[in-house]
């Protein structure tokens, strides 16, 4: 009788602790915004119902509004453009624990530096206004960004009421402006003229959708990069995630602050001028509309990554128009839509802290 050799048995496979890790990761970064609109939604559903409404019909009259053509379509495109640039410029403060409120004062500037420029400066020509205003507003906005990072990297000031103080600093100067140096001399109300046909953004033919939507889109992957593979984006994260080590390191904590300021200041005034010249054509204190705080919401439920940020400025943009549309079709308040958004950036800040916990 023969006796054949007994292999050992196979041990299992070992997983790798780095890739286990990665993917609860990529599974929080998705599940979580994912949750939070659920959960956004289904409130809404329920305050629509005690509005009256029939949750399906409003929120097919939501989606309608958003994607029901091309009118549609260029105005959700249009609407998410300065949500997108904003949000990127929070994304960047916030990787650097940088946390401002400050992008409404940021779109402020922007917009004014815009008027001022096209109606005083006779450039004749959107291929040089444009150039020239996209400077000019980036470096306006970079400068009130700039304040706060100073103010919180060198005295230490807390940065989310040194921002938000910028920001009635701004309107206040939006107010004088659209009343004194730009008012619209034959007008009646507190605005300025309209602007240059030379200074306006070119349309896509037959829509809405200008150039600034573009400049949106080339953000995004500019953003991602200088955020994951430059020296910049390295030092702002370690910043943001311990200031002692990164200075035990040689990383200059106050510089990164600054920076990450400017940059998120800059991107806040392009937004201001783009939809200065083209959407509303006209400084009035309408700009001023909040617009700003929205984006907080889209960098937070976007997780401050680029790509996410697009995807949270296409829902708020859409829940925006939707909500207007529900208001007008269903006599549902339009301040649901408002609802919605607060709740999901609850979740969101809940879901946060609960994975941190776990951890």
């Amino acid at each position: 009788m023969s006796t054949g050799m007994l292999s050992p048995p196979t041990a299992a496979p070992t997983p790798d602790p780095a890739t286990s890790s990665r993917l609860r990761g990529h599974l929080t970064t998705v599940g979580i915004p994912f949750l939070a609109v659920v959960v956004g939604l289904a409130v809404g559903a329920v305050l629509i119902v005690l509005a009256g409404g029939n949750p399906g019909q409003a929120y097919a009259t939501m989606l309608n509004a958003a994607l029901g053509g091309d009118t549609q379509l260029g105005r959700l495109l249009t609407g998410m453009t300065p949500l997108v640039l904003m949000g990127l410029g929070y994304a960047i403060a916030y990787r650097t624990g940088f946390i401002t409120i400050g992008a409404q004062g940021h779109y402020d500037v922007g917009a004014i530096t815009a008027a001022a420029v096209v109606l005083s400066i006779p450039l004749g020509t959107s291929w040089v206004a444009i150039p020239v205003v996209a400077v000019t507003a980036a470096a306006a906005g970079a400068c009130i960004g700039g304040i706060a990072g100073v103010l919180k990297a060198r005295l230490g000031v807390n940065e989310i009421i040194s921002s938000l103080m910028l920001n009635y600093l701004v309107f206040y100067a939006l107010a004088w402006a659209v009343r004194k140096p730009l008012a619209n001399p034959n007008g009646f109300t507190p605005e300025s003229e309209r602007i240059p046909e030379w200074a306006a953004l070119a349309t896509i033919p037959g829509t809405r959708i200008h150039i600034g939507v573009f400049v949106a889109v080339a953000a995004v992957p500019l953003v991602w990069w200088l955020m994951r593979s430059t020296r910049f984006g390295f030092s702002s994260q370690i910043v943001g995630e311990s200031p002692s080590v990164a200075a035990a390191n040689g990383i200059s904590v106050a510089r990164t602050i600054v920076t990450s300021a400017l940059v998120s200041g800059a991107l806040g005034g392009i937004a201001g001028a783009i939809m200065l010249l083209g959407s509303e054509f006209r400084l009035s204190l309408a700009v001023s509309s909040g617009i700003g705080f929205t984006a907080i919401v889209v960098a937070l439920l976007g997780r401050r990554n680029p790509f996410g940020i697009v995807l949270a400025a296409a829902l708020v943009s859409g829940l925006t128009l939707g909500s207007q549309a529900v208001q007008r079709t269903q006599e549902i308040p339009a301040s649901i839509g408002t609802v919605v958004q607060a709740v999901m950036i609850l979740t969101v800040l809940l879901a946060n802290r609960i994975v941190e916990r776990a951890r």
